[in-house]
């Protein structure tokens, strides 16, 4: 892969530093014939040390931090060189995309086509001084290196393709493995930090271990109070949420998210995870109760704002779908819940555009459409739908009841209750359940 990233900076930086850790093939000899100098550093299972060896040796204004399985995007140099000459900013977010594949082609990768989930904002671009370093033996950052007040982040419109997270790659390095390992040494060698223990609780979650992430999760928020001003808490409030959400603790989730929202600047993360959390506590009301209206326009008002429907909210996006499909879906269903179907249609169709396929979006246009009164067209939207969750048997169930056909309704509930033993996948649909069950019995 070292090549492809060589070739990728041509014309945007002046020099190249390359760290080899212990390589045992042609690396030294590919990085030479690029023209760059190569630094011999023994790997110690620590990658700030390689990382500070190169920024020791570099001597322009700025830093290009790039790994062997990244390489720039076409066009990407000329962005790059453009932000420097500007300049008023210390660290330059820059936009990384996670490639589905090895073989994926750029612009497959930049389109969503072929990347795992959104693009990450990481700090790529740094402005060299003495006092910046990296710390933190795995996901290492500069962040330690400004404290108070911070550093001048500014979002840059460059693109980074990361090849090494494809899931045949990751799995035969035996990535996850490595990061488990290290992420937990690195919690004992920063005890008084949250930083590691966030990131602790997101590889426990991506390797579904959902008990071990809470218990990460937990010791690291109990840290939070005692946490500098410029050290972000995003990692870990995403992380306690989300462990929170699938364990199906509504007062955790609502507590980390408000309380991450007023330390850090927002951002769609939170908001969609304060939404979630307070459209799963109002359909825990009865629809009787005046308070489960205030907490569904809530929940709407952070979705909106999750997605930028309502201006002041940007920042980092981990939660996939967070700024675009999946808050307009549950957006969509608040509508729905609230008689406003035009606006419910609306935001189902923003996310059916923003991912193709997305089934909760598309349960959620044929809900509208029963809402409607067009019975005969849910039927015949609905039948690609029916698979092994009751939602789809159930929106079925409800187009016969409402041509009056009540044998076939019958039928399709049945299939309904037969399969919701697993739960559905949108909690407001019970309600239509206990309804429908009640006037088929």
């Amino acid at each position: 892969m070292l090549p492809g990233c060589l070739a990728s900076v041509q014309g945007a930086v002046d020099e190249i530093v390359l760290v080899d850790t212990g390589s045992r093939d042609a690396t030294r000899r590919l990085a030479e014939e690029a023209g760059a100098r190569v630094v011999e550093q023994p790997w110690r299972d620590d990658f700030s040390e390689p990382r500070n060896a190169a920024l020791a040796r570099a001597t322009g204004d700025w830093i290009l931090q790039l790994d062997a399985d990244e390489r720039l995007a076409p066009g990407a140099a000329s962005g790059l060189r453009a932000a420097a000459d500007r300049g008023g900013f210390d660290v330059g977010l820059l936009r990384l995309h996670n490639a589905a594949r090895v073989d994926a082609e750029p612009r497959e990768v930049l389109t969503g086509q072929a990347r795992l989930g959104a693009a990450i904002l990481l700090p790529r671009l740094i402005r060299r001084a003495d006092r910046v370093h990296y710390s933190g033996i795995i996901h290492e950052s500069v962040e330690e290196s400004f404290g108070e007040p911070g550093a001048r982040l500014d979002t840059l419109p460059v693109d980074v393709v990361h090849l090494g997270a494809a899931p045949d790659l990751r799995a035969a390095a035996g990535k996850r493995e490595r990061n488990l390992r290290l992420l937990r040494r690195r919690c004992l060698l920063e005890p008084d930090s949250t930083t590691p223990f966030g990131y602790l609780a997101m590889e426990l979650l991506e390797a579904g271990q959902l008990a071990e992430a809470a218990e990460a999760a937990e010791a690291g928020w109990g840290k939070v109070g005692a946490q500098p001003h410029h050290r972000s808490i995003h990692l870990l409030a995403v992380a306690r949420g989300l462990t929170a959400l699938r364990a199906g603790a509504v007062e955790r989730l609502i507590e980390t998210a408000e309380q991450a929202l007023v330390r850090e600047r927002g951002g769609p993360d939170l908001q969609f995870l304060l939404g979630c959390g307070l459209e799963t506590r109002a359909l825990g009301l009865g629809s009787s109760d005046p308070a489960q209206a205030r907490l569904l326009e809530r929940a709407a008002v952070a979705y909106l704002r999750a997605t930028g429907a309502v201006p002041g909210d940007v920042g980092q996006v981990i939660v996939e779908g967070a700024a675009s499909w999946a808050s307009a879906t549950r957006l969509g269903t608040i509508r729905l819940l609230q008689g406003r179907m035009d606006e419910a249609g609306d935001a189902f169709d923003a996310a059916s555009k923003a991912f193709p396929g997305h089934l909760e979006a598309r349960l959620g246009q044929l809900e509208v459409r029963l809402a409607q009164g067009d019975f005969q067209r849910v039927l015949a939207q609905v039948e690609p739908l029916l698979g092994a969750d009751p939602d789809g048997w159930l929106l079925a169930a409800a187009a016969a009841r409402g041509l009056g056909a009540l044998d076939h309704a019958r039928v399709f509930f049945a299939a309904a209750r037969e399969r919701a033993r697993s739960g559905y996948l949108s909690p407001h649909r019970r309600q239509r359940h206990r309804e429908l069950g009640a006037s088929l019995s």
